[in-house]
């Protein structure tokens, strides 16, 4: 069930922000429309307008159809981990894929429509124009870089608290959740950085509404990542929290982690849909916009244009998204290499999880060594140095909680730890019993088979070589 709200939530928060960013309305703005240069006559052609309705058309039908497709792929996490894995990846493989498809398709028939109707406006540009009075002005640019240090400093004082360190210390599970938030926090701070530093961008003939514009962008950006940050360092906490008062991390401090760790994705997500509508209003008003009809070096959907310096250019389609200049060299192999990277990753994944799901488990019982192996995972235990052997009809009633492993509704494997006896391994079928405690010095091994009278044999063949030891 918990797998199944997860992906849930996520699914719908997705399918939310690929509309918000990729389907919503795209009126005619900053003499464009859906990227295009276009004089206003041209957009209320016919051919343009019924152009535009199919857009819309095409796109709410197409969310609404992945929305239904991601929460019934979500169904089945009642099953089977790895089907449901792999179905998810090839929905969102085609979710990313249609939104783009659907987006630049639509833009790339609106630019061979405009141009076949000479609806060009000016020369195209070689060179991004340029305001020096604009690019001078850095009054009011959001917080500065130094501010980061607060949420990065709040995450390292979670280690000087005694309670903190003696849980980290002992058992160990608390190090991916600080480590990680620390982690976040410093990707955040890089990102600031980088987006503090790029050029100002010409809007306008009129400098006070290119420095309105790039300074709305830069508090926008600012504000949004160090909010973003702070609330990564607040989950940090909520986990200290836990660590120092109750000496555990259990499923309520997760959740509540999780729950802080969202929080920032909704954060940015609603700064950068205001800064695209504050920004609109801006540029509406405008007496006097710079129209630089550069559209030659977008007409494929993403910017390529040799004679421009910059890598990385404000996206045309999205303007809170950035583009890189596919001119430059190694452009091209860059790109292709992340996709081929998250390929390998995503099948990678599937494959481990199939293995997980239909590999099955493997014990070998003898005078000399009991191993256990399943996935990843294995444990051996010396015959003398186990104390009990008990046949259990299921886990005692306690809290288990992962520290490395897999716990995907079915099966429990790897490493993990109960609030009341401490650390344990497990190697179990949660809808099997009976179940094989055997109790070492350094833990419990619970394991068993899908086969009733296999774990009855495992028992009894314990229970031999345990005997008079």
């Amino acid at each position: 069930m918990l797998l199944f709200i997860i992906f849930l939530f996520c699914d719908l928060l997705m399918v939310g922000v690929f509309f918000a960013v990729y389907g919503g309305k795209r009126p005619y703005a900053e003499g464009m429309l859906l990227g295009v240069h276009l004089p206003q006559e041209a957009a209320d052609q016919a051919e343009v307008v019924a152009l535009m309705d199919t857009f819309r058309r095409q796109t709410r039908r197409f969310y609404l159809v992945n929305l239904i497709l991601g929460v019934a792929v979500c169904l089945v996490t009642f099953w089977r981990f790895s089907p449901f894995l792999i179905l998810w990846c090839l929905w969102l493989v085609e979710l990313v894929i249609g939104a783009q498809w659907l987006l630049l398709g639509t833009h790339q028939t609106l630019y061979d429509l405009k141009m076949a109707r000479g609806w060009v406006v000016g020369e195209p540009a070689t060179f991004a124009a340029a305001d020096t009075r604009a690019s001078a002005q850095r009054r009011g640019q959001g917080p500065g870089l130094v501010w980061h240090l607060l949420p990065c400093g709040l995450i390292l004082t979670t280690l000087l608290l005694p309670g903190v360190r003696d849980f980290l210390l002992t058992q160990g599970s608390g190090w991916g959740l600080l480590g990680s938030g620390l982690a976040i926090s410093l990707t955040l701070w890089a990102l600031h950085a980088v987006l503090s530093r790029r050029g100002n961008k010409v809007y306008s003939q009129d400098t006070a509404v290119n420095q309105a514009v790039n300074r709305l962008e830069r508090q926008v950006w600012g504000w949004t990542l160090l909010l973003s940050s702070l609330f990564n360092a607040a989950a940090c906490w909520s986990a200290a929290w836990w660590m120092a008062r109750a000496h555990w991390v259990g499923h309520t401090a997760y959740g509540i982690y999780l729950v802080l760790e969202l929080l920032p994705a909704a954060i940015f997500l609603t700064g950068m849909l205001w800064m695209a509508r504050r920004r609109r209003q801006i540029l509406a008003a405008d007496p006097v916009p710079l129209v630089v009809d550069d559209d030659v070096y977008w007409r494929k959907g993403w910017y390529e244009n040799p004679n421009d310096p910059r890598w990385l250019v404000q996206d045309r389609l999205v303007p809170y998204n950035y583009s890189m200049n596919m001119a430059k060299p190694g452009a091209w192999g860059g790109t292709i290499a992340l996709l081929a990277g998250v390929g390998i990753l995503l099948v990678g994944l599937c494959v481990l999880f199939l293995w997980a799901d239909f590999g099955g488990s493997s014990v070998s019982i003898t005078s000399e060594r009991v191993a256990v192996s399943a996935f990843l995972y294995d444990t051996e235990v010396a015959p003398q140095d186990i104390r009990s052997v008990t046949l259990l009809e299921a886990l005692p009633e306690d809290e288990y909680v992962r520290t490395n492993g897999l716990d995907d509704g079915r099966r429990l494997i790897g490493h993990f730890r109960s609030r009341e006896t401490g650390p344990c391994e497990m190697y179990l079928y949660t809808d099997s019993s009976p179940i094989l405690a055997v109790e070492t010095g350094e833990g419990t091994l619970y394991f068993n088979s899908q086969d009733p009278a296999q774990t009855q044999t495992w028992y009894a063949d314990l229970l031999a070589v345990t005997a008079g030891m």
